[in-house]
């Protein structure tokens, strides 16, 4: 019997092999290259099948792939899809639950979690941007504060940390800079600075930019909220602000640097061998490491600054896992109750019917591996978004400006960029780290 449950043990680990992780690992090696239409065909290649429960993750891996290949059209229909989508996937669909609670949790549609969903709206705004349609941008920055709403409601009983974004509350507020809504810039800044000083700085040791800082005594100063300036003046007594932002002379240049991909999901499995029986419990993990500093040192009309960090999201995946811990850990639990009880049941059936100790401790043992088969960690996630993303704000004069990089010491290049005086050009990039 023992032989048995070693042969049916290594069956196990063979079918638990295959995990969403590993079938995008090429697809990750071609972004790390840079080669990100063929990124999009491979993906095509391992994720064939764009119908069933996963067509939600379909949906957003395809359209960032997409964005970053530049074919904006295509990235914001499958964006748009999936925002739909994501909004629809609401309830509980009790034969998906039912299936989840006899083999595992990939039984169940996938919905993307809590960040993934708010960072469908900031992909899909950055491809608005990108596209120099600031006004459909504008629409889905003021998506995502009916989606924070929603999350924040949701979770009243379970508060989850992450419940704001404060770089897509700044990125918000730099589109509305660009497209002439002031008093919402100087909203979204004051939101972002909020959400960088509490959650963000507790939960994922990321401050508030300096640079955030700047753009909100600046706002303050030219919006005319003179009891909001002095606040900020007599909390950041030594800062000069006076050579950031556009003005009547001088333009702005902001870049947005994505880097590298999103830490993925690993199992963590547990399995018992008790009474010739196996029984395995697999869960979710992201594995703490050491956020590595990156910094990219820009160039452009003869100013050179460093970039600055405004997002973590390998930080905030974790976050997010380890506040889903609980309920993963009983909805595995009451997995395991209910398997370790068919397995018995089927024993007890069997010896009934055919009063054979040995043919029914036999059935026993297949179900309980069976159950154990079954047993795998859910590893769907977003693994085309970046690990981690940095900003670029400098004021330069008007002009035609090539704009040079070193990063990870790699001289590169972000192409021409036309400054106006008076406005803000926005830059899209993405590196490796």
């Amino acid at each position: 019997m023992k032989e048995t449950i070693l042969l049916f043990s290594f069956l196990l680990m063979l079918s638990c092999a295959v995990a969403y992780t590993s079938s995008m690992h090429p697809v990750l090696r071609e972004m790390d290259r840079g080669a990100t239409t063929e990124a999009m065909s491979t993906f095509r290649d391992v994720f064939p099948d764009s119908t069933g429960k996963d067509r939600l993750l379909y949906l957003m891996e395809l359209g960032n792939l997409a964005r970053y290949a530049g074919q904006e059209n295509l990235a914001q229909t499958l964006l748009l899809r999936a925002d739909r989508l994501s909004d629809n996937l609401r309830g509980v669909q009790l034969g998906q639950e039912a299936q989840a609670m006899i083999t595992s949790d990939l039984a169940l549609e996938f919905r993307g979690a809590d960040y993934e969903k708010v960072f469908i709206n900031y992909c899909l705004a950055a491809s608005f941007a990108r596209a120099g349609n600031f006004e459909s941008a504008i629409v889905e920055a003021r998506s995502v504060n009916e989606k924070l709403k929603e999350i924040n409601i949701s979770h009243q009983e379970n508060p989850n940390r992450y419940n704001d974004d404060a770089f897509v509350r700044y990125f918000m507020g730099v589109l509305y800079e660009i497209d002439g809504y002031d008093d919402d810039a100087l909203i979204s800044y004051r939101l972002a600075l909020a959400t960088y000083d509490s959650v963000y700085s507790s939960d994922y040791s990321l401050d508030a930019p300096v640079q955030l800082h700047e753009d909100l005594m600046r706002l303050a100063h030219y919006n005319g909220f003179e009891s909001l300036y002095s606040e900020y003046q007599t909390r950041w007594p030594d800062l000069d602000w006076s050579s950031s932002g556009p003005t009547a002379e001088m333009g702005e240049v902001v870049v947005i640097l994505e880097l590298g991909n999103i830490a993925s999901r690993k199992a963590s499995d547990f399995t018992v061998y008790s009474d010739d029986r196996v029984y395995s419990i697999a869960l979710p993990v992201i594995p703490k490491s050491r956020r590595r500093i990156v910094s990219g040192r820009f160039t452009i009309a003869g100013r050179s600054v460093n970039s600055f960090l405004v997002e973590d999201l390998n930080g905030i995946a974790r976050s997010n896992l380890e506040d889903q811990a609980g309920r993963n850990i009983i909805r595995a639990a009451a997995r395991f109750a209910i398997k370790a009880g068919v397995a018995e049941l089927g024993e007890s059936v069997t010896e009934q019917l055919t009063d054979n100790e040995n043919i029914s401790s036999g059935v026993g043992l297949v179900l309980s591996i069976f159950g154990a088969a079954t047993e795998q960690a859910d590893l769907r996630a977003w693994l085309t978004l970046p690990a981690q993303i940095q900003m670029v704000r400098v004021q330069v004069p008007p002009g035609n400006w090539p704009l040079s990089y070193t990063l990870g010491g790699e001289t590169l290049t972000g192409g021409n960029i036309q400054v106006e005086a008076g406005e803000i050009s926005l830059v899209f990039l993405r590196g490796n780290i």
